[in-house]
């Protein structure tokens, strides 16, 4: 039985982090006189969102998802037996999550809920599943000697490709490795963002833009 993906401890953990933050701060907010609270208010708020924009989407699996929802399928190789489930990909910038959860879970004498998670950082490697492949391709071949349920190697089988104009393995694997970089430099002009509000207003502004153009 696997964690289903909506309750992905790293990111639940990361939005948590923020919120202690900001709860920290209201606890000082009473010490701020005048104008300046609301100000100060407005400002935190929005600083700390950002942040955490940057951050959670980082790490989160939820860039592109997909789901199907009670459709039958076969279960397992070499069974022949048929499931009803609701099958999902979520795509984030260092691999991908496929939950697959039975509809309903008890099926066939065991409960269906899996969430399995195939990961590409960050080396293409070479073609087919031996020690020099990609990490994606040797943890694919990984899974089909675990014996995972057929839906979810037939998805994850789509990632492994790469030629005839079929690519999106490899596609993807660079959109996540550039926007990994970049979603990075966002966060260190984030910091120079909250520092140069408090030193210069103007140059606060401006290193705000730059990581705005980053996060787009």
């Amino acid at each position: 039985i696997h964690t289903p993906v909506v309750a992905d401890i790293l990111e639940a953990g990361l939005i948590f982090a923020f919120v202690i933050l900001f709860i920290s701060f209201l606890f000082v907010l009473p010490g701020i006189r005048g104008k300046e609270r609301i100000f100060s208010f407005i400002r935190i708020t929005l600083s700390l969102f950002i942040g955490g924009v940057i951050i959670v989407s980082n790490f989160a699996m939820t860039w592109e998802v997909a789901e199907i929802s009670n459709t039958p399928t076969k279960y397992k190789a070499g069974t022949g037996e048929e499931i009803h489930a609701d099958i999902g990909v979520n795509v984030g910038l260092r691999g991908i999550n496929i939950p697959l959860k039975g509809d309903p879970e008890q099926q066939l004498n065991e409960t269906i809920n899996y969430n399995e998670h195939f990961s590409w950082e960050w080396r293409q490697g070479r073609l087919g599943f031996g020690q020099f492949a990609g990490r994606f391709q040797q943890e694919y071949r990984a899974a089909q000697f675990r014996g995972l349920p057929l839906p979810i190697l037939w998805i994850a089988e789509y990632f492994t490709f790469d030629g005839e104009g079929i690519r999106w393995g490899r596609f993807y694997r660079q959109a996540g490795w550039y926007s990994h970089i970049v979603m990075w430099l966002a966060f260190p002009l984030w910091i120079l963002t909250n520092i140069l509000f408090f030193v210069l207003l103007r140059y606060g502004a401006y290193f705000l833009a730059m990581t705005g153009a980053c996060m787009v």
